[in-house]
């Protein structure tokens, strides 16, 4: 992608104000964050690698032109039979954190998160919305969501944290 093009881009959360800091909660967009898919039977390489499924990884990089990630992870895979997919434009990444991070996320998802440990990623609905859920810390969590339902689930969580802002 040229300079110009990234320039261009706009996340599907633009213009929505989606955000929050309050004591015991803070929600965030990380835009353009680089996030490839990959099939391969084991781990691949990488900062924030969630195992999504059997032989099935998401891996999270941050914000850069997509081929600095997926053209060295295809070539890391390309000896075991393994495929790197760019699903970048696919998922919109936010950001929870703090001690009712998690009970936020219980109000619209079936998932006992309490059982999914730091470094542990969940697949299920939230809100309706088809995500996955990352945990990054005791009270940290990365919601991957398809781009389409980016702005339904934003308004969601906004709504429902209602009654964590003093």
């Amino acid at each position: 992608m040229t300079a110009d093009v990234l320039a261009l881009r706009r996340s599907p959360l633009h213009g929505t104000g989606f955000g929050l800091a309050a004591p015991g909660l803070t929600m965030a967009e990380e835009p353009f964050r680089s996030l490839v898919e990959v099939r391969s039977p084991a781990a691949p390489a990488g900062e924030l690698v969630w195992r999504l499924g059997p032989d099935w990884w998401l891996v999270d990089g941050p914000p850069a032109p997509v081929v600095a990630l997926e053209v060295p992870l295809a070539g890391e895979l390309r000896a075991a039979g393994g495929v790197a997919t760019d699903v970048s434009a696919h998922r919109t990444t936010l950001v929870l954190t703090g001690p009712h991070a998690a009970t936020l996320i219980a109000h619209g998802c079936p998932i006992d998160l309490s059982i999914v440990p730091v470094g542990g990623c969940v697949q299920g609905t939230l809100a309706g919305a088809q995500v996955a859920l990352g945990r990054t810390g005791p009270d940290s969590l990365r919601v991957y969501v398809r781009a389409a339902f980016a702005r339904h689930l934003a308004t969601w969580l906004s709504d429902a944290a209602t009654p964590y802002v003093e």
